[in-house]
């Protein structure tokens, strides 16, 4: 049978609510912003250890990776404060307080609750904080104080399988971490090749505010952090 001819049948949804706002925050960011993304990838081998041990260590709170990368992103931020800051007019003003959003995908789109003082919570108190903010957000019943005065964004794909990508900063912010994958691979490790866990991140900062070596150098101390849990002293877990 012919099949009919005539225009293709079109579901219209509307630019809306919470979309729309998304939509428009996006668009001012990238637009405002010059954005320039450098990528990393790690080896995670350590990082994956030191997760486990843990697990095994604290009872009734499941620290997740996004919960150990806010902890490593908190304690880099203390030596990159310029990373930790605003553009406002031809004013760059670098943040006391770290206020760590991270991105959630919620039937509503994309919420980015903030973790407000995340610098003076231990590893448990983050991951106790972010799971209660992120289940208010899949339940829609965030209050505003929850959802603003964020000075850095962490947003995690690698449950989608998504090796990397280059993340949008949140305005007024001047940077966001994507996180890929955890993926075992081969890789070269002192002249031979051994399969090992390795995770994609992504920096994505604003150019009027930082250079690139800066930022290079932000997202090398975090590989550190993060490649070397146990030495670097940096996890304060309870």
């Amino acid at each position: 049978m012919e099949a009919r001819k005539g225009k293709p049948k079109i579901t219209t949804v509307p630019l809306t609510g919470i979309r729309k706002i998304i939509s428009e925050r996006l668009v001012k960011s990238h637009l405002a912003a010059p954005h320039v993304t450098l990528t990393r990838e790690i080896d995670a081998s350590a990082l994956k250890i030191f997760r486990e041990k843990l697990l095994k260590q604290v009872e009734g709170i499941r620290i997740s990776y996004t919960h150990l990368l806010v902890k490593a992103c908190v304690e880099t931020l203390r030596e990159y404060p310029i990373v930790n800051s605003r553009l406002e007019g031809d004013q760059i003003k670098l943040l006391e307080q770290m206020n760590i959003g991270v991105a959630v995908a919620t039937e509503a789109g994309l919420i980015v609750p903030v973790i407000r003082n995340a610098d003076k919570m231990s590893l448990i108190e983050i991951t106790a904080e972010s799971d209660k903010l992120i289940s208010k957000a899949n339940k829609g019943i965030l209050a505003l104080s929850e959802l603003t005065g964020g000075t850095f964004t962490v947003t995690n794909l690698g449950m989608f399988g998504i090796d990397a990508f280059t993340p949008i900063i949140n305005p007024p912010e001047s940077a966001i971490l994507g996180v890929g994958r955890l993926i075992e691979k081969p890789i070269a490790v002192e002249e031979r090749i051994e399969v090992r866990p390795t995770m994609v991140l992504s920096l994505t900062f604003d150019h009027r505010v930082m250079d690139g070596a800066l930022a290079a150098q932000f997202l090398r101390k975090l590989v550190q952090v993060l490649e070397k849990p146990d030495e670097t002293n940096h996890f304060k877990v309870a």
